[in-house]
């Protein structure tokens, strides 16, 4: 399943980032960005201000 914009998502493991999130830090998913790509990718408001791009297929989360 894909999350929609209003979902609150958790990272559940290890990203491919130079700068990863912490496992288990959650967030609402803000915008979703139209891809005609295979990529497809999720701006996420994590708790604590950060705002970063989930990445689909790739970045480890569960929708809550």
């Amino acid at each position: 399943m894909r999350p929609r914009i209003g979902d609150r998502v958790r990272i559940t493991g290890l990203m491919n980032d130079p700068d990863p999130l912490p496992i288990g830090l959650e967030g609402t998913v803000v915008d979703v960005t139209p891809s005609t790509w295979t990529i497809q990718q999720y701006d996420v408001k994590w708790d604590g201000g950060r705002r970063n791009l989930l990445l689909l297929p790739g970045d480890p989360f569960t929708i809550l």
